[in-house]
């Protein structure tokens, strides 16, 4: 195979798999499309019903094409990164994967993040539905925002792909996440994982499988850390709406509720800290006592993201930052879900304290800092039994270097060219080069590299401080899971389905957050988005010598 314009020959042959009859959509440069990545196995099927689609890829890495005709407002923006500058009209934007094409018009670019724009290489934001006048949304695989992350304070750029899906194996609601290639206007930009931004349709599909429908979507909130002092933990202050700060809770999305207006925002989350603040934790004895926890939130599914963000050491998240949180309310059930993100500061990335690699969870967190969700939780016997049992459960299943380990040499031969490809690339904006080397991704997977401890030796660690600490082994001698039933699926079409379709292409990922289920090929004449758009982006594609 050869470029489209030079004429230069792959240095590699490709091959067709033993049985396949027909390639899907390849990249030029790269040896291989297709990964075998290893699941992992479900530690407890989802708390709530969930859109499963190929948002979460973990066996390839796709492709974005930008086309903006405004190139002055783009190159101001990439320029001056921290300014406020509206959204850039993409006038095309095309989502390439081995066995779909997705194609979209009027869509708005924005730099994303806080610290990140500190750095040269820059996230970003991708808003669809921002320019024209449309009757129906636009929907990439049923999400309306998204962002695409740049990583730059992880070497490997594999952390918070990682515990997305650890969370997803455990039953979390959880964002999603896949690798991908970002063009804008014919230059390559580098690789990214686009991720899930919080919106009404992101909260639809992670907690009610995606019916976009759902009238009782009540407001979501993100919480977020200033300094130690100040930071979103969740304690009641009073009714006194003035008293929390905008910088440390942030309305992030209505849902539903059309009566929140910008003078009585906070009220619903203030009436959630009021009810925390009066629950006594010594009322939840057993499972047909629970205490007044569930007509709060769902205790498991907030132990579940506890104890990640404690196995991960998630320095700069919920349980020991107060940040880096949402917390949603279903207006039917008065009912809230904590889904916790920005995972990059995890497994042992940047961390403040080696300490945190070993330290037990009665210890972790910040020294006297109050966290009223997880002290009142632990305070009770019995989810404090709850949350041991979820430890030993997700490291009996899955949080252990013998089930971690091949997934990361997976994802390692996976994503080596790509990291190749993005280390040679110029940096489009001022800020902090990070330098980074193939070698140091390659090495931090596994060992410490340049200071920072690598993923599975940090993961080796804390599962074995975790067994000694609550006295068990990591075996997997856990009964097998009942058949999950309760989700739904979108195929490569945009159909959502009660069951996967039989010819899903791969789109459909299992339950578990792993790789997709089938990685079967589609020929190109039968992608979504039609021929005329394959050609598009086929000789877009082939244009580009990105060896």
């Amino acid at each position: 195979m050869i470029d489209g314009q030079q004429n230069q020959p792959e240095t590699t042959q490709r091959k067709l798999k033993q049985g396949a009859t027909a390639t899907g959509n390849e990249f030029f440069g790269r040896s291989q499309t297709i990964y075998d990545v290893p699941d992992l196995p479900q530690a407890y099927n989802p708390i709530y019903p969930v859109l499963f689609t190929g948002m979460n890829r973990s066996n390839e890495v796709a492709t974005i094409i930008l086309k903006a005709a405004n190139t002055t407002g783009l190159d101001t923006m990439l320029k001056n990164p921290k300014a406020d500058i509206k959204d850039i009209q993409i006038d095309q934007v095309t989502y390439i994967a081995s066995n779909e094409v997705h194609s979209f018009t009027g869509a708005g670019f924005s730099t994303s993040g806080q610290s990140t724009k500190d750095f040269a290489k820059q996230s970003y934001k991708l808003e669809l539905n921002q320019f024209g006048n449309k009757t129906t949304k636009d929907l990439i695989y049923g999400r309306t925002t998204v962002k695409l992350r740049a990583e730059e304070t992880d070497m490997t750029m594999a952390r918070e792909k990682l515990l997305m899906d650890c969370l997803g194996a455990a039953g979390g609601a959880t964002l999603s996440g896949s690798w991908v290639r970002l063009f804008i206007n014919d230059q390559p930009f580098g690789l990214y994982v686009m991720i899930d931004d919080a919106s009404t349709h992101f909260i639809d599909n992670v907690l009610h499988a995606g019916n976009w429908q759902h009238q009782f979507t009540g407001p979501t909130y993100k919480g977020n850390a200033m300094t130690p002092e100040q930071a979103g933990n969740l304690a009641y202050l009073g009714d006194d709406l003035t008293l929390y700060s905008e910088d440390l809770y942030k309305l992030e999305d209505k849902g539903e509720n059309k009566d929140l207006h910008k003078n009585n925002s906070m009220g619903p989350l203030v009436g959630f800290m009021r009810d925390l603040a009066n629950i006594n934790p010594q009322q939840a004895t057993d499972a047909q006592h629970p205490g007044d926890f569930n007509k709060l939130i769902d205790p498991q599914h907030t132990l579940i993201h506890m104890a990640f963000s404690f196995l991960s050491a998630s320095w700069d998240g919920f349980w020991y930052q107060a940040s880096n949180y949402y917390i949603n309310q279903d207006m039917q059930t008065n009912q809230w879900t904590l889904i916790t993100y920005d995972f990059d500061e995890t497994f042992g990335n940047n961390s403040p304290d080696e300490t945190l690699m070993t330290v037990p969870y009665e210890q972790y967190g910040r020294p006297n800092a109050s966290r009223p969700l997880v002290d009142k939780l632990l305070a009770s016997p019995y989810w404090k039994s709850q949350f041991e049992n979820t430890l030993k459960t997700v490291i009996k299943k899955f949080f252990k270097p013998s089930v971690i380990g091949p997934r990361l040499d997976a994802w390692t031969q996976m994503l080596k060219e790509d990291m190749a490809w993005d280390r040679s690339l110029q940096a489009r904006s001022p800020g902090t080069a990070s330098n980074w080397t193939v070698e140091d991704f390659t090495s931090n997977m596994n060992t410490t590299t340049k200071g920072q401890v690598g993923i599975l030796e940090f993961i080796t660690k804390r599962s074995a401080a975790v067994c000694q600490q609550l006295q068990f082994q990591d075996n997997d001698d856990l009964p097998p899971l009942p058949a999950y039933t309760a989700g739904r699926y979108m195929d490569a079409q945009g159909q959502v389905t009660d069951h996967p379709t039989g010819n899903n292409g791969g789109n459909v990922v299992s339950p578990n957050g792993g790789a997709p289920s089938s990685a079967s090929s589609l020929l190109y004449s039968s992608l979504s988005a039609g021929l005329s758009c394959w050609i598009v982006a086929f000789t877009t594609l082939i244009y580009f010598n990105l060896v």
